[in-house]
């Protein structure tokens, strides 16, 4: 669902499954993405975002006055105009350019990273690698893309945008390779998928859960 939103200083979030649409004072937008959360705080001097959860997608109104800066765990993105995707996990990020030019700052290193490049930030550093900027925020047009992702992790993708989660009871495939594209919230079409080409048995659990198990088990 989509939700526009006027604010300059407050804070909004997501639910499981739920995606919002925030439009600021200043012109910029975020677009919240699952079970996120950000506090947002304007003043005459700095536009200042707090990730305390979750991912967003930020399309930033060039105010030369007044940076717009980012702060999620350890990473801090300071923007000018631009279109950038965080993802917070704990005090870590992943910080994906779009269009711009945007400045990460982590533990003692900041770098400018360039359109199709994303930072991965620790309390210890940032480290930038070219990826597919599209397919990182596929996610707005709900999306999951699948490039070689380890069964496991794609499980865990999978499960951000639901309530009913899928369990992997599956070790020896973990770390099988998963390609293609699902939509955000279609749990059928993943576990059907995955039955299909890994040789799993779908079982329905008691607290509405689905476990992926080896056929035999």
């Amino acid at each position: 669902s989509g939700w526009s939103w006027l604010q300059s200083r407050t804070t909004f979030a997501t639910s499981v499954g739920e995606q919002r649409l925030i439009q600021l004072s200043d012109g910029s937008s975020v677009r919240l993405d699952t079970a996120s959360r950000i506090r947002v705080r304007f003043d005459g001097d700095r536009r200042l975002i707090d990730l305390e959860a979750g991912q967003a997608l930020f399309d930033v109104s060039h105010d030369a006055e007044r940076p717009f800066v980012v702060q999620a765990g350890s990473a801090r993105i300071t923007a000018l105009g631009t279109v950038f995707d965080v993802r917070r996990e704990g005090l870590d990020a992943r910080v994906t350019l779009v269009s711009g030019v945007v400045e990460v700052a982590g533990g003692q290193s900041t770098q400018r990273i360039q359109p199709g490049q994303q930072a991965r930030v620790t309390p210890r550093g940032a480290q930038a690698t070219r990826v597919d900027a599209q397919t990182e925020i596929s996610w707005t047009e709900g999306r999951i893309v699948f490039e070689d992702t380890p069964l496991s992790v794609a499980v865990d993708e999978v499960n951000r945008y639901l309530t009913a989660k899928v369990e992997l009871d599956a070790a020896g495939r973990a770390n099988a390779p998963v390609n293609g594209v699902f939509k955000t919230g279609d749990r059928d079409a993943f576990v059907s998928t995955a039955s299909e080409v890994f040789g799993l048995r779908a079982s329905a659990g008691p607290d509405g859960s689905i476990r992926l198990s080896e056929r035999g088990k």
